[in-house]
């Protein structure tokens, strides 16, 4: 609907009211119609929704006090007869445009499409609805309106953000060690599927090893428990030192160790715990006390047994069958 229809629609409105203002017996229509005018008129100008209509070409027709507010226009003035492309007042056009084509051309409301506007200069997330209106069974224009949900949206997103915060802290309690930040036997487990999957994939062998720290409990006696605690934490840094991308820690309880590791050939192993020997036994000083650190260690290969649980069932015995043979 153009503006010259408009006015030309208006002095229509202006010719039926003539003569109905002659007859007495339409007072009380003419005053409704009048209440209702200016009721309508109030809930434009006072509501805070933004609230606009536009044309069968998508050009604005008019918006209330809150649309024009919102974006800072002066007037009806200033968007009257233009569309939002002209406006500049969506920073993607393109959703708006294909919303206004679904109401204009195949008569359908659109209830909460999100896009985003414009305002001052800065961007802004909105929500928006639109409807046709109808004359006579055709789409002459449409009448829409929006609020804006950016600060909803952030404080959403704010939630969010806590909630995948306090998962993730969830998760690392049920997945680490708490005290030297490894994995726990959770964790191990978890890493050790992982690996088995790989294995049927690649066919690359992995190895469950496991470390325990010689004479630990004499340290606890000797020192306290602090002492023992921050030794477990200056062994496990040292430990994930010489550990690369195919390989996992864990510590499984007290004293002991889980490594997983990925090889091609044994000899890998064997070389893995040379290294771990050596940055292990490079602990001299904890805490003040002087200190000579060893362990020892069995392992076991997945391709062995094929199954995870007898995996680290073997290795364990190994490790305590090597402790054995040290007494």
């Amino acid at each position: 609907m153009t503006m010259e229809d408009n006015k030309e629609l208006i002095g229509e409105v202006d010719k039926t009211m003539e003569p109905v203002a002659e007859g007495a017996d339409n007072t009380s229509e003419i005053d409704r119609l009048t209440m209702e005018n200016r009721i309508y008129r109030a809930i434009l100008g006072n509501t805070h929704a933004m609230i606009f209509w536009k044309d069968r070409d998508s050009r604005y027709v008019g918006a209330n006090k809150a649309f024009l507010d919102y974006f800072g226009f002066a007037s009806e003035d200033a968007i009257i007869g233009k569309t939002d492309v002209e406006l500049g007042v969506h920073s993607d056009p393109l959703q708006c445009l294909n919303d206004e084509e679904v109401v204009l051309y195949e008569g359908k409301s659109v209830i909460r499409s999100e896009g985003k506007v414009l305002v001052r200069g800065h961007e802004r997330e909105i929500v928006a609805s639109k409807v046709p209106v109808f004359d006579d069974g055709e789409v002459v224009g449409l009448v829409g309106n929006f609020r804006d949900v950016t600060d909803t949206n952030n404080s959403f997103r704010e939630v969010i953000a806590e909630l995948n915060k306090f998962r993730d802290k969830q998760k690392h309690f049920e997945f680490y060690d708490q005290l030297t930040n490894v994995l726990n036997r959770s964790g191990i487990y978890e890493v050790a599927a992982d690996f088995e999957e790989k294995f049927m994939e690649e066919q690359k062998d992995f190895a469950t090893v496991y470390l325990d720290i010689d004479e630990f409990r004499s340290f606890n006696d000797s020192y306290g428990y602090q002492f023992g605690d921050d030794l477990l934490i200056k062994i496990a840094r040292k430990i994930e030192s010489v550990l690369d991308e195919e390989c996992a820690l864990s510590r499984l309880g007290s004293d002991v160790f889980i490594v997983l590791v990925r090889f091609d050939k044994e000899e890998e192993i064997a070389d893995l715990m040379k290294r771990m020997r050596e940055v292990v036994g490079s602990i001299k000083k904890v805490d003040g006390y002087d200190t000579d650190i060893s362990f020892s260690y069995g392992y076991a290969k997945y391709s062995d047994f094929m199954d995870i649980d007898r995996l680290f069932l073997e290795a364990d015995r190994k490790l305590h069958e090597r402790k054995d043979e040290k007494q």
